[in-house]
């Protein structure tokens, strides 16, 4: 029963998260790989398996970004979906500035040049 159980991951501020880490090891490839190519006695090998980690870890973190920001906007569009966030109004000048700002943003002038 315990090892069906999803274990949620603490979060701890002094560990680097997955994409930090894979950022870093990005960098410190790109940084071998170039000191590959400066080198006198060029082996083709290494900078060929070199490039293909760089390319195969580049792509994963794209794809870690766009997941995040796919997240990130649908997480904007369940926030934005609630026009009145509290449940009731906390005090009654807050409510009426609030529908006052509300149907300010309602009227569209027309652009004049």
């Amino acid at each position: 029963m315990a090892g069906t159980k999803k274990k949620l991951r603490e979060i701890d501020a002094k560990r680097p998260s997955d994409t930090e880490r894979l950022v870093t090891w990005i960098s410190r490839v790109r940084c071998k790989k170039l000191m590959c190519r400066r080198n006198r006695r060029r082996n083709l090998r290494i900078e060929a398996m070199l490039t293909c980690a760089l390319f195969k870890a580049e792509s994963e973190l794209r794809i870690q970004q766009s997941f995040r920001a796919s997240k990130w906007q649908q997480l904007k569009k369940q926030f934005l979906k609630k026009k009145n966030p509290w449940k009731e109004p906390l005090c009654p000048e807050l409510s009426s500035l609030d529908d006052f700002m509300s149907k300010l943003s309602e009227i569209k002038v027309p652009l004049q040049r």
